[in-house]
């Protein structure tokens, strides 16, 4: 059952100032008045936001519980303060914001663990045709093996398939992006490393080329680098969503209209150009020129283009590859 419909009608611009708003204090919004200077405390107005949902529909009163995979960097994970933090955390707390709710988290690798033992009332990821009686209630992010390029400028990349096959490209070992490649054809000449982290420092060194990896983990690391950047989706993307349980329709409603109120005014391609960089939102806009990038009929968990071993892995084998690559050394810069 899917709830919400995703709109693309975002601005960056709206959704900017709605961040500084939303991951302050869950529960009111800052209004300073029309100035060119600093207001005053006086000047300051805060305006209560009344929860869009009642106590009784929410696994703690006043607050909206939200399960999300602790080990999915960079959509999660702890921070130099022990914190968590990522790109699905602040996504959690724009729409508590929205919905006048505080927010807190539980770490979950699945919807059907978390919302059928009633540890959360929603959960962000991936979402599972097995998770029960669980409800899809809109998506949140689009995940894609991609092609970061080097440009002198850190302008756009051009680049088409044929371009590729004649050019040398970084990749994790026994990766899921080496997998994208074969199924476009694509022969081209691949360096492999143990990591992400060391694929970009071939591509900033000359090394290689191009680097084939997953767009989130490709966006996060190529915002520190400022010659660095997305050339374009190799296949149709996958989707990190948002659920809920179907018998609690009060919470589903609330939760898929905050979703798309955060879509449409802007907030939730602020939050992601704040995680992944210049890098598109809807990656379906900018792919490679030439690849077959058609979705295919089959479920979500097996389309899902992590750099895992295999569809069936479990949790344990799935952190020991996509989510590794993202080292502690580089959360301490992004957050420095």
């Amino acid at each position: 059952m899917v709830r919400g419909s995703l709109m693309h009608a975002a601005r960056l611009g709206a959704g900017t100032a709605a961040v500084i708003a939303v991951l302050g204090l869950s529960g009111c919004a800052f209004n300073p008045l029309s100035t060119f200077t600093t207001p005053t405390i006086d000047q300051i107005e805060y305006e209560t936001v009344t929860p869009t949902v009642s106590d009784d529909a929410l696994v703690t009163p006043g607050t909206l519980t939200v399960a999300l995979d602790t080990s999915d960097a960079p959509q999660a994970m702890q921070g130099t303060d022990g914190e968590l933090t990522g790109y699905a955390v602040d996504a959690a707390r724009a729409l508590a914001s929205r919905m006048g709710l505080k927010v807190a988290f539980v770490d979950a690798s699945s919807a059907g663990s978390a919302l059928g033992d009633k540890k959360a009332d929603i959960f962000i990821g991936e979402i599972n045709s097995t998770d029960g009686d669980v409800s899809s209630l809109g998506t949140c992010l689009y995940d894609a093996a991609s092609v970061f390029g080097r440009t002198s400028d850190g302008g756009s990349l051009n680049v088409s398939t044929d371009t590729l096959n004649t050019s040398t490209l970084g990749v994790q070992m026994s990766s899921a992006s080496q997998e994208a490649l074969a199924k476009q054809s694509i022969t081209a000449n691949q360096k492999t490393y143990p990591n992400i982290n060391e694929c970009f420092e071939a591509l900033e060194s000359g090394e290689v080329d191009y680097v084939i990896c997953d767009s989130t983990a490709g966006g996060y690391l190529a915002r520190l680098m400022s010659e660095i950047s997305y050339v374009g989706a190799l296949e149709a993307p996958s989707t990190l969503g948002v659920a809920g349980l179907s018998s609690n329709d009060e919470l589903c409603r609330a939760v898929s209209d905050a979703l798309d109120g955060i879509t449409v005014d802007g907030t939730l391609e602020a939050v992601h150009s704040v995680w992944y960089g210049t890098m598109p939102y809807d990656l379906t806009t900018k792919t490679v020129s030439g690849a077959d990038v058609q979705p295919t009929d089959t479920g979500s968990s097996e389309s899902a283009s992590s750099d895992s071993s295999s569809d069936g892995a479990s949790s344990e084998d799935k952190s020991s590859s996509q989510e590794g690559t993202i080292t502690d050394d580089d959360i301490n810069k992004l957050n420095s």
